[in-house]
């Protein structure tokens, strides 16, 4: 694991979505209320605390998949499947946004920001990954099928945000803005991309499970990380949140750990 800082334009391209995409991780960890807001969603009446969801089940997976893709490195061309996972991701976000804005009723210059930002990221991603050969395989044994559970759930996390965003908000205790009645379908956007890009790649592409193995591992403790700061800065001391943070923190150090060798 290196990180080596760019020489010249073509590395600095291959490091630009995955330096934003940590980026946009971070600004959510830190100012959840704020982006959240911008996006339109609030914590629904008595649970002022959901607001850190921000800090958790959004910022984990960013914060995970932009660091990946930047210390992953050898030394500066992104392992196989780490940029393909993350134009995906941007490409998803910006389909999903768009499906917001046609069927959520949100054509406004927030949500036409939002997607159009995203699939030019996805794009840009997409202009530096190499593409894989899709051949899903089945677990042969047991520490293949811990790995295939935790990617399976991902992936369906992202793709209940996407198709019932309704569902997805409830889970979170998230509700639109009076004022953003259409942010209904803001679990469509980078929810939805990240989760089902991660999960899908860690499956369908089995050339780069090991280093997904990794993303995937960090996104889920640091969204229990998330949650762990959350209990105390968002006042979320409930047993949801104590709950959540040692399954989510649990399953990443689980990963983590069978990837070192130390389980």
């Amino acid at each position: 694991m290196v990180f080596t800082l760019p020489q010249n334009f073509d590395q600095a391209f291959v490091m630009f979505v995955p330096f934003i995409t940590l980026l946009v991780g971070l600004v959510y960890f830190l100012f959840p209320r704020k982006v959240l807001g911008f996006c339109g969603v609030e914590a629904v009446e008595g649970k002022p605390h959901a607001i850190g969801e921000g800090r958790s089940s959004y910022a984990g997976i960013l914060i995970a998949s932009g660091a990946g893709c930047l210390f992953l490195q050898e030394p500066l061309a992104l392992q196989p499947g780490l940029n393909l996972m993350l134009a995906f991701a941007w490409l998803i976000a910006g389909f999903g946004i768009m499906i917001q804005g046609l069927v959520d009723d949100g054509l406004d210059f927030r949500v036409f920001g939002r997607m159009l930002a995203s699939l030019i990221l996805g794009s840009v991603a997409l202009q530096t990954a190499e593409l894989l050969e899709v051949n899903p395989q089945m677990p042969r044994f047991a520490v293949d099928w811990v790995f295939f559970m935790v990617a399976l759930l991902t992936a369906g996390l992202g793709l209940v945000s996407l198709l019932t965003p309704k569902i997805a908000l409830g889970i979170l205790k998230l509700k639109p803005q009076e004022t953003f009645p259409y942010a209904k379908g803001e679990p469509r956007g980078v929810l939805a991309g990240f989760y089902l890009s991660l999960g899908a790649t860690y499956l369908l592409v089995p050339q780069a499970q090991l280093f997904l193995g990794f993303v995937l591992g960090a996104a889920w403790l640091l969204t229990g990380i998330g949650r762990l700061v959350s209990i105390f800065v968002d006042r979320g001391a409930t047993l949801y949140n104590f709950a959540g943070m040692v399954f989510e923190a649990g399953i990443g150090f689980l990963l983590i750990g069978l990837l070192l060798g130390i389980i």
